[in-house]
């Protein structure tokens, strides 16, 4: 799943943005606005990495900081209307690789297709709720 995802991306790359930052502006079009540490821990990057990718898209105004209602310290991070229309042509570019691609598929292959994308919906959502004690470490994976 891992390589399709990656040949989608590669197939309609996000315009001047690094993967990073087009992953930043997904998961605040998906999931609304949220604090740079929530960012940071749903992108699985460190604060410097969310940091830099949110500054970049700030300044193009697709995202924007404002104070969190429950403390002035911090800041919650959203997307802008801005950003939303470039997510929206993102998908659309997407969308239209995948098409390409489907179209040289066979039907029994598009209809093992379609058959698992409900299992696939579930994986995701699955691996959405798992919580930080519960991923893999460094550690783990050797």
């Amino acid at each position: 799943m891992a390589r399709v995802y990656l040949t989608i991306r590669r197939r309609s790359p996000f315009g001047e943005y690094t993967a990073a930052q087009g992953s930043t502006l997904a998961t605040l079009a998906e999931h609304g606005p949220m604090r740079m540490g929530e960012l940071a821990r749903r992108e699985g990057v460190r604060m410097p990495t969310v940091t830099a990718a949110v500054d970049v898209l700030v300044g193009h105004g697709l995202l924007r900081r404002d104070p969190d209602p429950d403390d002035r310290r911090a800041v919650q991070v959203s997307i802008t209307d801005d950003g939303r229309r470039e997510m929206a042509q993102l998908q659309s570019a997407r969308n239209e690789v995948l098409a390409r691609a489907m179209a040289g598929m066979t039907d029994d292959e598009l209809r093992a297709l379609r058959a698992a994308v409900p299992a696939l919906r579930s994986l995701r959502a699955q691996l959405e709720t798992l919580d930080e004690s519960s991923a893999l470490t460094t550690s783990d994976k050797e």
